[in-house]
Protein backbone atom coordinates (compact mmCIF):
# COMPACT_ATOMS: atom_id res chain seq x y z
CA UNK A 1 0.00 0.00 0.00
CA UNK A 2 1.07 3.59 -0.36
CA UNK A 3 0.95 5.96 2.26
CA UNK A 4 -2.14 7.86 0.65
CA UNK A 5 -3.90 4.90 0.85
CA UNK A 6 -2.72 4.11 4.34
CA UNK A 7 -3.95 7.44 5.35
CA UNK A 8 -7.55 7.03 3.55
CA UNK A 9 -7.74 3.25 5.78
CA UNK A 10 -7.17 4.68 8.76
CA UNK A 11 -9.60 7.84 8.36
CA UNK A 12 -12.52 5.62 7.22
CA UNK A 13 -11.54 2.55 9.47
CA UNK A 14 -10.94 -0.06 6.90
CA UNK A 15 -9.55 -3.31 7.91
CA UNK A 16 -5.81 -4.12 5.94
CA UNK A 17 -4.57 -7.79 5.96
CA UNK A 18 -0.93 -8.50 6.70
CA UNK A 19 1.13 -12.07 7.09
CA UNK A 20 1.62 -12.46 11.07
CA UNK A 21 5.40 -12.42 11.63
CA UNK A 22 5.38 -15.14 14.13
CA UNK A 23 2.23 -17.47 12.46
CA UNK A 24 2.96 -16.84 9.11
CA UNK A 25 -0.88 -16.58 8.86
CA UNK A 26 -2.80 -14.02 7.17
CA UNK A 27 -3.93 -11.33 10.09
CA UNK A 28 -6.49 -8.66 9.48
CA UNK A 29 -6.08 -5.46 11.57
CA UNK A 30 -7.19 -1.90 11.81
CA UNK A 31 -4.61 1.12 11.29
CA UNK A 32 -4.46 3.38 14.69
CA UNK A 33 -1.24 4.97 14.03
CA UNK A 34 0.96 6.27 10.48
CA UNK A 35 3.91 6.50 11.88
CA UNK A 36 8.45 5.81 10.74
CA UNK A 37 9.97 3.30 11.85
CA UNK A 38 13.84 4.07 11.96
CA UNK A 39 14.79 0.41 10.90
CA UNK A 40 12.43 -0.25 8.62
CA UNK A 41 10.83 3.49 7.94
CA UNK A 42 7.12 3.74 7.47
CA UNK A 43 5.03 1.90 8.58
CA UNK A 44 1.48 1.87 10.35
CA UNK A 45 0.83 0.72 13.84
CA UNK A 46 -2.22 -1.86 13.66
CA UNK A 47 -4.46 -3.57 16.26
CA UNK A 48 -5.60 -6.98 15.33
CA UNK A 49 -9.29 -7.61 14.68
CA UNK A 50 -10.08 -11.28 16.59
CA UNK A 51 -12.37 -12.78 13.75
CA UNK A 52 -13.04 -16.51 12.63
CA UNK A 53 -10.83 -16.34 10.25
CA UNK A 54 -8.34 -14.74 12.31
CA UNK A 55 -7.14 -15.81 15.90
CA UNK A 56 -4.65 -14.00 16.73
CA UNK A 57 -4.52 -10.46 19.26
CA UNK A 58 -2.45 -7.87 19.91
CA UNK A 59 -0.59 -4.76 17.63
CA UNK A 60 2.32 -4.41 16.30
CA UNK A 61 3.76 -2.22 13.43
CA UNK A 62 3.36 -3.08 10.09
CA UNK A 63 5.86 -1.06 6.96
CA UNK A 64 3.31 -0.12 3.92
CA UNK A 65 4.29 -2.43 1.48
CA UNK A 66 3.28 -5.97 3.99
CA UNK A 67 -0.10 -4.49 3.85
CA UNK A 68 -2.82 -5.24 1.83
CA UNK A 69 -6.69 -4.10 1.01
CA UNK A 70 -8.31 -7.91 1.23
CA UNK A 71 -7.26 -11.29 2.32
CA UNK A 72 -7.56 -12.29 -1.40
CA UNK A 73 -5.12 -9.50 -2.19
CA UNK A 74 -2.74 -11.10 0.40
CA UNK A 75 -2.73 -14.33 -0.48
CA UNK A 76 -2.25 -13.28 -4.49
CA UNK A 77 0.78 -11.60 -3.32
CA UNK A 78 2.36 -14.38 -1.49
CA UNK A 79 1.71 -16.68 -3.80
CA UNK A 80 3.08 -14.54 -6.84
CA UNK A 81 6.32 -14.03 -4.43
CA UNK A 82 6.60 -18.12 -3.94
CA UNK A 83 6.88 -18.61 -7.49
CA UNK A 84 9.13 -16.24 -8.45
CA UNK A 85 11.82 -17.38 -5.23
CA UNK A 86 10.66 -21.00 -6.75
CA UNK A 87 11.82 -19.80 -10.30
CA UNK A 88 15.07 -17.86 -8.88
CA UNK A 89 15.95 -21.09 -7.07
CA UNK A 90 15.29 -23.72 -9.79
CA UNK A 91 18.29 -21.39 -12.62
CA UNK A 92 20.60 -21.29 -9.55
CA UNK A 93 20.61 -25.04 -8.65
CA UNK A 94 22.03 -27.10 -11.59
CA UNK A 95 24.12 -29.03 -9.92
CA UNK A 96 24.08 -31.48 -6.97
CA UNK A 97 27.11 -29.04 -5.58
CA UNK A 98 25.05 -26.59 -6.53
CA UNK A 99 22.00 -27.96 -4.41
CA UNK A 100 24.61 -29.11 -1.65
CA UNK A 101 25.89 -25.54 -1.33
CA UNK A 102 22.38 -23.85 -1.18
CA UNK A 103 21.58 -25.90 1.18
CA UNK A 104 24.66 -24.81 3.60
CA UNK A 105 23.81 -21.21 2.67
CA UNK A 106 19.56 -21.74 3.31
CA UNK A 107 17.48 -23.35 6.13
CA UNK A 108 15.88 -25.53 4.14
CA UNK A 109 15.88 -28.47 7.19
CA UNK A 110 13.08 -28.63 9.83
CA UNK A 111 13.87 -25.62 11.94
CA UNK A 112 10.82 -24.36 13.46
CA UNK A 113 9.94 -20.88 12.67
CA UNK A 114 13.84 -20.17 11.01
CA UNK A 115 12.96 -22.57 7.80
CA UNK A 116 12.62 -21.27 4.81
CA UNK A 117 10.09 -23.43 3.29
CA UNK A 118 9.60 -21.64 -0.63
CA UNK A 119 13.68 -22.80 -0.58
CA UNK A 120 12.98 -26.62 1.26
CA UNK A 121 10.07 -27.17 -1.05
CA UNK A 122 12.37 -26.14 -4.60
CA UNK A 123 14.39 -28.18 -3.44
CA UNK A 124 12.94 -31.13 -2.17
CA UNK A 125 11.06 -31.05 -5.96
CA UNK A 126 14.50 -29.98 -8.08
CA UNK A 127 16.46 -32.96 -6.03
CA UNK A 128 13.42 -35.56 -6.71
CA UNK A 129 13.15 -34.61 -10.59
CA UNK A 130 16.56 -34.08 -11.75
CA UNK A 131 18.36 -36.82 -9.38
CA UNK A 132 15.84 -39.42 -7.81
CA UNK A 133 16.75 -38.13 -4.27
CA UNK A 134 13.73 -38.01 -1.70
CA UNK A 135 15.06 -35.27 0.82
CA UNK A 136 12.78 -35.53 3.65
Amino acid sequence: MDKSTVEKYKSENRPVWFLGTRTAMPVKARIVKVCEDGSTGECAKVDYIYEDESAVFGSENVRFDDMYESKDDLIAAVYKDILERTAEIKAAVQTKDDCIRFMFLHTVSCAGEYTDWTARHAIQKIAKKRWGLELG
